[in-house]
């Protein structure tokens, strides 16, 4: 693989990393946008035992076979380099520019779903109820409360497993997922003040849910492709209504202000989604 492709999935990597930070958007989204969500789940769900025998002999070459590691490496490093790059950025825009900054991603997903379903030209009633099924629970996540959990070793661990889960899911966020659980400013504050012990627990309770939850999704995408996308598809549009741009106490508000603004981005969005290269 060339050092220009490395780039590229370096890159790309980044763009997961900044999505997985803005509660209403997922990685995985991104990464199904970006054309290798499914190259992606392929190099998680072949982890395994022998990963871990191959990396302590230092057998690189059998490790890079088995997952892909040209590929996973720059994603992955892309994605961590974001975190923490951009935690506090993310933070600062989310406080004073949150409209047009979910107005950017509310196009992005909204397009991008529509080119996702053209391109698989549904034909049938059973796609269409696909797309309609993951439309509707796609729509539920805003009416999910806020919990609140305590910040214990464990609490942390389970918060990395459950959201690192639902990262991996196009349309579900695994930063939203924190705000459910009442983790989310706990973990973006950790991050920005590298914290590590609860870094590394977190972590650790997402590598457990790497392992258990990618090989589900790559089941279903080599056994049921149309069907997977197409729900995933009617997913990123449900759950669309958490990233709309006007929001008040965690209700849809209309718009207010200055639209012209938001309205710009949104187009822009598109006009970026439509030359996105998808699965």
């Amino acid at each position: 693989m060339s050092l220009n492709n490395r780039s590229i999935l370096f890159l790309k990597g980044m763009a997961m990393g900044i999505s997985d930070l803005i509660p209403g958007i997922s990685g995985g989204t991104i990464a199904l946008l970006l054309g290798i969500y499914k190259d992606f789940i392929s190099s998680l769900k072949s982890i395994n035992y022998k990963s871990f025998i191959y990396l302590i002999r230092l057998d690189f070459k059998k490790l890079n076979n088995q997952l892909n590691l040209c590929f996973l490496l720059p994603v992955f490093f892309g994605i961590l380099s974001s975190i923490f790059i951009f935690s506090s950025l993310i933070s600062f825009l989310l406080l004073d520019y949150k409209v047009l900054l979910f107005s950017f991603f509310f196009g992005l997903i909204f397009f991008s779903s529509i080119r996702l379903i053209s391109d698989l030209k549904p034909t049938n009633t059973l796609d269409f109820l696909t797309v309609f099924v993951g439309l509707v629970i796609g729509l539920s996540f805003f009416f999910v409360s806020s919990l609140s959990t305590s910040n214990s070793i464990f609490s942390i661990f389970l918060a990395g497993f459950i959201a690192i889960s639902a990262m991996l899911l196009p349309g579900i966020s695994g930063s939203y997922i924190l705000l459910i659980l009442g983790k989310y400013e706990f973990m973006l504050d950790s991050i920005s003040s590298f914290n590590w012990i609860n870094i590394l627990i977190f972590s650790l309770g997402a590598i457990t849910g790497i392992l258990s939850f990618s090989k589900m999704i790559h089941y279903l995408l080599k056994n049921y492709y149309r069907s997977t996308i197409f729900f995933l598809s009617g997913l990123m549009m449900g759950a669309l209504n958490k990233v709309w741009p006007w929001q008040l106490d965690n209700k849809i508000v209309l718009p207010e202000g200055d639209i012209l603004m938001p309205f710009i981005v949104f187009i822009i969005s598109g006009i970026i989604s439509y030359n996105l290269k998808s699965e």
